[in-house]
């Protein structure tokens, strides 16, 4: 008696008889966003859509050429002048905040955490542990 075969026989891949969607054809010269809407597009739907996930408003425009804005590099920014004081910045601030861990890790005033665990000294310092 032959064994029984563990694998299951491969069913045949379904296949849908539908027609392609038929081509856009565009022509040289042709303004694409002066064409009638096609049949099956739904342009109530679409403007529903671009007014709740856009800023609100249901008009369409076509999108402009922003390289006529641009104006190429930058203005370099002005050398500051040595006879006024400079000002420093200030450093990041942070808390030590003690882990059940053992470790120390600095908080920074956004409360995120340095990754760096940190031991704390008798004398009241903190080394990164390594």
């Amino acid at each position: 008696m032959a064994p029984i075969w563990p694998f299951k026989k491969k069913e045949p891949i379904a296949q849908v008889d539908e027609a392609p969607p038929a081509p856009i054809v565009y022509k040289k010269g042709e303004d694409p966003n002066a064409r009638p809407p096609q049949e099956g597009v739904d342009a109530d739907a679409y403007k529903d859509a671009l007014a709740l996930f856009g800023d609100g408003s249901s008009t369409v425009e076509a999108a402009t050429d922003q390289s006529v804005h641009y104006d190429g590099v930058a203005a370099p920014q002005p050398t500051p002048n040595t006879s006024e004081p400079v000002v420093e910045q200030d450093t990041p601030q942070f808390t030590w905040v003690h882990h059940t861990d053992g470790y120390h890790y600095k908080r920074k005033e956004d409360g995120q955490f340095e990754p760096t665990p940190h031991t704390k000294s008798s004398d009241g310092t903190y080394t990164p542990y390594s």
